[in-house]
């Protein structure tokens, strides 16, 4: 699907053991991970409040997903805490993002945003209408 390969390929049987034995004297259950060949997507209750978006939180916007890859935010600045309703994610641009924030540039390996072309081809009306949507979950 076009996607930035970098999670995937760091994510070894090494890391899912250490991260199963973690808690081993706890009450948690954490020996259920393990390597495999895709990502595991997580529910979208609560999709609003989850920018950025995509696995390495690549994309600051949901409305940017929606665009084609190439249109995405190319560097954003990750960290501050203030709700854009509109675009639905935190403020990702401006002096106080840059100032609050830490500069995010997807085009340093392992920051792609590329991929995940769902939703590109509607019209901007379907888009607006989905994002709505999304919203409300």
């Amino acid at each position: 699907i076009g996607t930035d390969r970098h999670r995937l390929d760091m994510w070894t049987q090494e890391a899912a053991d250490a991260y199963n034995e973690y808690a081993a004297d706890y009450e948690y259950d954490f020996d259920y991970l393990r390597k495999t060949d895709g990502y595991l997507s997580v529910s979208l209750d609560g999709l609003w409040l989850r920018a950025p978006y995509l696995h390495n939180g690549s994309v600051p916007y949901l409305e940017d997903l929606l665009e084609e890859p190439e249109n995405r935010t190319k560097v954003f600045y990750r960290g501050y805490d203030v709700y854009n309703q509109e675009k639905v994610g935190f403020v990702a641009e401006g002096l106080e993002a840059e100032k609050v924030g830490f500069k995010y540039d997807t085009s340093v390996q392992a920051n792609g945003n590329q991929g995940h072309l769902y939703g590109t081809d509607l019209s901007s009306e379907d888009k607006q209408a989905l994002v709505e949507y999304l919203k409300t979950l």
